[in-house]
């Protein structure tokens, strides 16, 4: 019978979004420690999760995620933690949750399970469009 590592996670898969329009897909395999990634080169870079890289790593990823995150340093950031479940900053746990909105941007993350738009999981977005 063969064991398999409990640690060893399933791939994720993500599309990043500008309002409601697609602008990069992600597949990332831990197993194999690979990245694929699809970008819509003519979208702004600035909206673009790896603008420059050529050959995209997990750690590229991970620091994408992070970017999406409150800060590690936030005051009471505990709270906010706790708030979501969480006991640890795990930038892709905090993500999975928060879908990486920013208030700043429109820019957000859609994993392959979901089936979500901009006025679901964006507060400023719904409220321009005078939703509640």
């Amino acid at each position: 019978m063969k064991k398999i590592n409990k640690f060893i996670s399933s791939p994720l898969e993500f599309e990043v979004l500008e309002h409601d329009q697609v602008i990069a897909k992600v597949k990332l395999d831990y197993s194999n420690q690979t990245v694929d990634v699809w970008q819509d080169k003519s979208v702004s870079p600035v909206f673009l999760p790896f603008p420059s890289k050529s050959k995209v790593t997990i750690g590229d990823v991970l620091d994408y995620f992070e970017s999406r995150c409150f800060p590690r340093t936030r005051h009471h950031a505990d709270k906010v933690l706790q708030s979501l479940g969480l006991n640890d900053y795990v930038a892709s746990e905090i993500v999975k949750q928060t879908h990486g909105v920013l208030y700043d941007d429109y820019v957000w993350i859609r994993f392959s399970n979901e089936e979500l738009s901009c006025a679901d999981v964006h507060p400023r977005f719904a409220g321009e469009q005078g939703f509640s």
